[in-house]
């Protein structure tokens, strides 16, 4: 539990271990059995609660799989939320993210490294954090379209949004790919080098080396 974890009433901490507890058996379970050969019963008779408190944490299957995604976006968005706007936009979403990776549990690497070997099985999964991305830059667009003074339809908004997305799904690609080797520095570092590659990526023509 962390420190802010603490600071929340006693009802909310027991809340948030209990999604914690079920998250991570039917992580555990997906990887042992593979996500569509288990079941919600397994799940709920693993975790020895309900079914209405499993769906009280969360409103499908999918959403238990990938909860180390939706722990990365969330506290992103907490913390661009949390940032005063200074500098290059795109400068500030890769601090954002940076910062994100080094706030996230020390737990957090070993259940997001899993979750992405499991999605890399599942068509339904891979279907649903892409959905869930989007949701996230629909997101980080508003909040920019507020800090900025800018209008929510406005088309820089909305590729800055995704070019930081891609930039993480890029660098977190190839980390999980190397089993997380270097930890979260290298992450961070990954991250640095793929928002970096932007400005040339895009002025890339025939003939550049």
């Amino acid at each position: 539990m962390t420190a802010d974890d603490r600071s929340l009433p006693l009802r909310e901490r027991k809340r948030l271990r209990t999604r914690r507890a079920i998250a991570d058996i039917a992580l555990r379970l997906f990887t042992e059995k593979g996500f569509h050969a288990t079941t919600v019963e397994e799940l709920v008779g693993e975790a020895e609660v309900s079914r209405s408190t499993f769906f009280r944490a969360f409103a499908t299957k999918e959403a238990a799989a990938v909860e180390a995604e939706t722990e990365l976006w969330t506290t992103y968005l907490g913390e661009l939320a949390d940032r005063r706007p200074s500098g290059p936009v795109l400068a500030g979403l890769c601090d954002t993210l940076a910062r994100t990776a080094g706030v996230l549990p020390p737990d957090w690497d070993h259940r997001y490294m899993a979750t992405r070997r499991l999605i890399l099985t599942s068509p339904a999964l891979l279907g649903h954090v892409e959905y869930q991305r989007t949701g996230v830059e629909r997101q980080v667009v508003a909040c920019l379209a507020e800090k900025l003074g800018l209008d929510p339809d406005d088309l820089r908004l909305r590729i800055l949004a995704e070019l930081a997305t891609t930039a993480w799904s890029v660098a977190a690609r190839d980390w999980v790919r190397d089993g997380g080797d270097g930890g979260r520095q290298a992450l961070t570092d990954r991250l640095r080098d793929a928002f970096a590659a932007v400005p040339d990526a895009l002025n890339l023509s025939p003939g550049a080396s």
